[in-house]
């Protein structure tokens, strides 16, 4: 180190490793030598140290007084032993000096917007250090009022939020509650089950897949988190919300439903009192505006199954509806087992279904039959397997049956091949002319030839007495008629559907 370089009072610091508070206190004691120079910044002269000096000090090796601490300590003691009455007038002077130390109010006030008054505040408290997670409205704009009614009413609001937790613990976890209610195998499912109400796979789907896509966001955007905050006028703006979506008026009755079941178990729990969505008025079908879904003509579709299609799976499926008349979520349910012989004839068995005039057995074409089996042994499916379905087992999404629409649609409504994927769909789309259709075809194929009301059997529709009578049963005698009246079925497609091959 170079001779007379000045240090500052940092440099200094980090030269011998101690604090600059530590250096400092040397200094002004006289135990290390320091020099004060002018701050030109204005201010307290600035302290700073002269190399030179240092090592000098070093070379010395001073004594370092260390007990400054002790001397204090003893300095205090003897002071105020000396005169107590001199330093309680000191501590009382220091008062005056001492900031004051507010102690929290115990609650927040927040603004919340409101139609009426513009804004109104609501109360949250504090409570044992903490936050209540339940907040309540003072129903007034006015902050005076505001914190007079949160003072006023705390014990009591308090009171009732801890009577209604403990009471109603698992319901006030109010998004469990709906995001597990229609899964298979929950708790709610489970007391369903006791009960006798049996919902199938796909409708548990359904029901869940809705609540989860329209109830459960417009409770987070209405900032809806107890079960007690909902109440008739609350579902009612429900039914507003959906309908603001452009959902149809038939679909929110349905979500509305969906929720209601879920309101009934509350009751029947004794968590409620009410279900809300009692008296709640459905949403009425404007029939000028309703579209009734089309079918393509009989003579459309003669010969467009025995065409080569690049996409097998569509194929199958829309195979499938137009010679069966199934419903999507009956074909959803297939499986290998389910494909019977009865009488030299081939019939889908349909155990279950969501009435009871919908477990029924479904004629099956050998053009069919073949098509099926040519993909269940290429698929390499068990006979438990369901027969469509993705990899990993689950049902087909219904974006499939969508696709397998448009692609019909590339042989019915190709005029000169100039249409593109997405002017069959908007054409589609404007003849009304869906997946579904396929099943309202093999309706009016049935009535074209002139098989009565049995094609209603064989849809699963409600039959009347005679019919019922007559084949729903599968003894003898309504075996005899049920194989008769599918051969039937299998003349009627040959003649309009299929192209016989001579």
């Amino acid at each position: 180190m170079q001779n007379n370089i000045i240090l500052s009072q940092s440099q200094a610091a980090n030269v011998l490793e101690v604090s600059e508070n530590a250096l400092s206190a040397l200094a002004f004691s006289g135990q290390i030598p320091h020099l004060q120079m002018k701050n030109p910044l204005g201010g307290a002269p600035q302290l700073c140290f002269n190399s030179s000096e240092l090592i000098n000090w070093f070379n010395a090796d001073p004594n370092i007084k260390t007990n400054t601490l002790t001397q204090i300590t003893c300095l205090k003691n003897k002071l105020q032993k000396r005169h107590p009455t001199t330093y309680t007038m000191l501590k009382n002077y220091d008062k005056q000096f001492t900031p004051t130390v507010r102690r929290p109010k115990g609650y927040s006030l927040s603004k919340v917007p409101n139609k009426k008054l513009g804004f109104v505040y609501h109360v949250r408290y504090i409570d044992k250090g903490k936050l209540v997670p339940t907040r309540w409205s003072t129903h007034t704009n006015n902050l005076e009022i505001a914190e007079k009614f949160a003072i006023e009413k705390r014990e009591l609001l308090l009171t009732e939020y801890y009577q209604g937790r403990e009471g109603k613990k698992q319901p006030n976890k109010l998004f469990s509650i709906l995001k597990n209610y229609y899964v298979k195998g929950s708790q709610y499912h489970k007391y369903n089950q006791r009960r006798g109400r049996n919902l199938t796979d796909n409708t548990l789907r359904q029901y869940h897949n809705s609540i989860q896509a329209h109830f459960i966001p417009f409770l987070k955007y209405k900032r809806i988190a107890a079960i007690e905050d909902i109440d008739t006028p609350f579902m009612v703006k429900f039914q507003d919300y959906c309908m603001d979506k452009g959902l149809k008026p038939q679909s929110v009755n349905r979500y509305v439903l969906f929720v209601s079941q879920v309101f009934d178990y509350l009751v029947q729990k004794n968590y409620i009192k009410r279900n809300p969505c009692e008296g709640i008025i459905p949403l009425r079908v404007n029939e000028e505006s309703y579209t009734v879904r089309n079918c393509y003509h009989i003579k459309e579709m003669k010969g467009i199954f025995n065409k080569r299609w690049d996409d097998e799976l569509s194929y199958l499926l829309c195979l499938t509806i137009y010679s069966t008349g199934m419903r999507n979520s009956e074909i959803d349910r297939i499986r290998i087992k389910d494909i019977i012989r009865i009488s030299n004839c081939w019939f889908i068995n349909i155990p279950k279904s969501k009435s009871k005039f919908g477990v029924r057995l479904v004629p099956v074409h050998n053009f069919l039959y073949t098509k099926l089996m040519r993909y269940s042994a290429k698929m390499r499916k068990n006979k438990d397997d369901l027969l469509f379905c993705q990899e990993n087992g689950k049902p087909l999404p219904r974006q499939n049956y969508s696709n397998a629409n448009v692609k019909l649609g590339f042989f019915t409504r190709q005029e000169k091949k100039c249409l593109d994927w997405d002017g069959i769909k908007k054409k589609l789309k404007k003849e009304n002319i869906t997946f579904y259709s396929g099943r309202h075809f093999y309706k009016t194929l049935m009535n074209a030839g002139d098989l009565g009301d049995v094609e209603e059997y064989f849809m699963g529709h409600k039959v009347t007495n005679d019919i019922s009578k007559r084949y729903n049963h599968r003894d003898k005698q309504g075996i005899g008629r049920i194989v008769q009246k599918a051969h039937a079925v299998y003349r009627i497609l040959d003649n309009n559907l299929f192209i016989k091959k001579s």
